[in-house]
């Protein structure tokens, strides 16, 4: 039988935040820029969840997937896009 813990009103059952956050961390990681931070946000949501109502491997690890999906998207947007977009600017001209 499955064990029910409650975290502010929304019953915990299984894995399933731990692994739709797990999953978010990944996207996030692809897809860079806006789109992976938001992806990030949710699926730290998602795995802080779980990760507060039953502690599973997978919840720990989309935790620190989500923090360095968020890191990797914010050096995209300040960094690194930039210096993509002048050299493909200076490829066209």
């Amino acid at each position: 039988m499955a064990t029910e813990k409650s975290v502010k009103g929304l019953k915990v059952k299984g894995n399933s935040f731990g692994a739709s956050g797990f999953t978010l961390g990944i996207m996030s990681i692809l897809s860079l820029g806006y789109i992976g931070i938001i992806m990030s946000v949710l699926g730290f949501f998602f795995c802080y969840t779980q990760f507060r109502g039953k502690k599973t491997k997978l919840a720990k690890a989309g935790l620190i997937i989500n923090i360095i999906g968020f890191a990797i998207s914010i050096l995209w947007i300040v960094y690194l896009a930039p210096i993509v977009s002048s050299y493909v600017q200076g490829l066209s001209a």
